[in-house]
């Protein structure tokens, strides 16, 4: 019978943990390490603990294929040889048990951080996949998965390379309630259920069956759907060297049993489980076969609460000029010049003003306790930057948490440039996030968490580069992702001023055009030569003599912010001025001229 017929009538039961149990029974050993390998060294370890779990009662067995990647596979045939195995072996166990169980091809998570490491994963999965299909095998399970996007990719891959396969996706949650891309409970349900390509969806790792369960009540079904909740035995505790899960059988049981009542029609086991586990769900299931009908709720509508307003973003979208200043944060302990900084742009009545996050990877006062402490002392609207560079998912969260209640409101979402070469023996970058995915995080709990006070967030614009078609692609994924504007690199040239209206004829985006005062010759040769991404041509660093004072620097370098402003007037949506060398006065003064153009 297949599969989605049985889930009309009956709850099935998948196998509990392979990895975890095989470690607690192979202590020591090498295979210990990475259980994959077993399937060559061991074949009878692994066969064993299969038909362990299918004389439990599991109804579905996966393979032990869960942590395969390019590092343990060198090349495609060598991932062959482990798949082929892996499912040979499985196929034997399910054989020799004479029992109707399903194969299912099991495929974990891949770490990427940027779009090109996106995109060789993305490849790695489908070499997989295909593999797993020439082996026959037509059930998939997507397990531990922290990304929604590439899971949906992913099931349309399988089906449209065979439609009957059967598709199970299982997603990962942390302590928090929350996907590493900022996903909750309700919002995987509603997303997942509405995709076609997927049969059933759930829930495994990450978190115990008691914290699952509590999640799992609070969701709202708005349709039909097959849902399976696979928890952890507990929590991971480590004793003697040994990573240990201390819940017991008949705990667990109770929780999931609780998930079942609210509608859960696939349940297993995940990490510190075993055979005892499924052993104790299979009494319950044979005493209580048929699942539970979910209770189905009217759609909530989307326009059921008043949001915020926010006179930064209204203003930018009534199509008036915004001016954003930047003021690097403090280096030392004092933030005093900082504040007569910010109270003076706040006379000059600037719209925004925004603090770096340690560029260059030079550390500074942090951007978000610094913004805060500005907004409290001054009134000024902050927009802090935040670098997926320094923080990992859960510093985020709460990094974002902690601005919200504090009333700050406009972020600006970078990568963050890199470590410097003499840096990275000693200091270690995060990159759990690129800037796309942070964007998707935030616009997540914007809808979650902070629907009536939403964060508005900008994004960089590299305007640099020989493929416009791909910058604008990418601006058009961060415009999907939730930006509302991008601010760019200082403009200097008349190539640079048109390549930046192309991409806001061709993107539709609202641009606020970066303008950064050259304050000496020094300073200018400085950009022309350093900074890379940023064109300086020949002609503005002539514009500065050697001997000048610094008023007439200044007088240059004011002349030079305005004309290119001018030039950009038809077509910016306002002007992003950074401050060099906390120079205010000059930077209120282009403001002013800027202000009396018609």
């Amino acid at each position: 019978m297949k599969i989605t017929e049985r889930l009309e009538k009956q709850i099935l039961l998948m196998d509990g943990a392979f990895g975890t149990y095989f470690r607690a029974r192979h202590f020591g050993t090498e295979e210990a390490v990475c259980p994959e390998k077993a399937v060559f060294t061991h074949r009878d370890w692994v066969k064993e603990i299969h038909k362990e779990y299918i004389e439990a009662g599991a109804d579905i067995i996966r393979t032990n294929t869960f942590e395969l990647n390019e590092k343990l596979c060198g090349s495609r045939e060598e991932a062959k040889r482990f798949i082929t195995e892996a499912v040979d072996i499985a196929r034997e166990a399910i054989e020799e048990s004479h029992k109707e169980v399903y194969l299912a091809g099991t495929i974990g998570p891949k770490k990427y951080s940027n779009e090109e490491e996106e995109k060789k994963v993305y490849l790695e999965y489908l070499n997989i996949i295909d593999l797993m299909l020439e082996r026959e095998v037509t059930h998939f399970i997507f397990e531990t998965f922290f990304d929604v996007d590439m899971a949906i990719k992913l099931a349309a891959y399988v089906k449209k390379k065979n439609p009957d396969c059967f598709v199970l996706v299982q997603m990962v949650f942390n302590k928090m309630g929350f996907t590493k891309y900022g996903y909750n409970m309700q919002r995987l349900v509603d997303t997942l259920s509405e995709e076609p390509n997927i049969d059933a969806f759930g829930f495994n790792c990450g978190i115990g069956a008691a914290h699952m369960s509590d999640l799992f009540e609070k969701v709202r079904f708005h349709r039909e759907c097959n849902i399976s909740v696979v928890p952890n035995a507990g929590y991971q505790q480590e004793l003697m060297g040994r990573n240990m899960y201390f819940h017991n059988s008949e705990y667990y049981t109770g929780y999931v049993r609780k998930m079942v009542e609210k509608g859960a029609n696939i349940i297993g086991g995940c990490c510190g489980t075993s055979p005892s586990y499924i052993r104790e769900l299979r009494k319950y299931i044979d005493s209580n076969p048929n699942p539970r009908q979910k209770k189905i709720y009217r759609q909530e509508s989307e326009e059921s609460y008043s949001v915020e307003k926010n006179p930064f973003i209204e203003k930018l979208n009534r199509g008036e000029k915004v001016f954003v200043v930047e003021l690097d944060a403090p280096f030392g302990k004092s933030a005093d010049k900082f504040i007569e900084s910010a109270f003076r742009l706040k006379e000059n009545q600037v719209d925004l003003v925004t603090i770096s996050d340690s560029p260059m990877a030079k550390a500074r006062a942090d951007a978000f306790t610094t913004a805060i402490y500005v907004q409290n002392k001054t009134g000024l609207t902050m927009m802090p930057h935040i670098a997926c560079r320094d923080r990992n998912a859960v510093a985020v969260h709460g990094a974002f948490l902690g601005a919200h209640i504090n009333d700050i409101r406009n972020i600006l979402i970078i990568t963050g440039d890199p470590l410097a070469r003499e840096d990275r023996n000693m200091i270690t970058p995060v990159f759990d996030f690129n800037s796309i995915k942070l964007m998707q995080y935030l616009k997540n709990m914007n809808e979650q968490i902070f629907k009536e006070e939403p964060f508005y967030y900008g994004g960089a614009l590299n305007y640099a580069g020989g493929n416009i078609q791909a910058i604008v692609a990418k601006m058009k994924r961060k415009m999907e992702a939730g930006c509302s504007y991008f601010l760019t690199q200082p403009i200097y040239s008349e190539e640079d001023i048109m390549r930046v209206y192309q991409l806001k004829e061709l993107s539709g985006a609202k641009i606020i055009c970066g303008l950064m005062p050259l304050v000496s010759r020094k300073n200018a040769v400085f950009m022309q030569n350093e900074m890379p991404g940023i064109h300086v041509p020949e002609e503005i660093v002539e514009r500065y003599r050697t001997d000048m004072t610094r008023e007439e620097a200044e007088h240059t370098a004011a002349e030079i912010c305005v004309e290119i402003g001018k030039r950009m007037n038809d077509f910016a949506d306002g002007y992003y001025i950074m401050t060099p060398f906390n120079r205010v006065g000059l930077v209120n003064q282009i403001i002013q001229q800027l202000r009396e153009q018609p």
